[in-house]
């Protein structure tokens, strides 16, 4: 099946979309189109999959990716069928491309965590804890 993804820059990043359409050019069986905020991806999910380990490659914490509700080209928001304007959800697009800056900053300092061993607690001490909070 078929499905279309959004794939959008965040705006720190040194990456264009043209740079992108260069990548996934190179990817048979992907439709795409550029966009202002990075590119429109369809295709078969397998070859989908391939793509989008390509593109986020390229910068992994500034490219996002997202499932887009229409097919590239469909008329219900081409914006010439409907006679101009912005198409449905291009303002919350603008929103949600802002907050990606900040997503992008916490991924770049994003450290593991390192975990302590756990120690086992001795009986003994175990059975002193819960008889001092018996007499408290």
């Amino acid at each position: 099946m078929k499905k279309t993804y959004v794939v959008m820059l965040s705006p720190d990043s040194s990456l264009t979309p043209s740079m992108l359409i260069e990548k996934i050019s190179l990817i048979s069986g992907i439709n795409y189109k550029e966009t202002c905020y990075g590119l429109l991806i369809e295709g078969e999910e397998e070859d989908l999959k391939k793509a989008i380990k390509e593109l986020e490659s390229m910068d992994p914490n500034r490219i996002f990716f997202k499932i887009r509700g229409y097919r590239i080209g469909d008329e219900r928001i081409c914006r010439a069928k409907r006679g101009g304007g912005p198409r449905p959800g291009f303002f919350m697009l603008g929103t949600e491309r802002e907050a990606l800056r900040n997503v992008a900053k916490a991924l770049e300092e994003e450290k593991p965590v390192e975990e302590k061993p756990k120690k086992k607690i001795d009986v003994e001490v175990l059975k002193k804890i819960i008889e001092e909070e018996i007499r408290h």
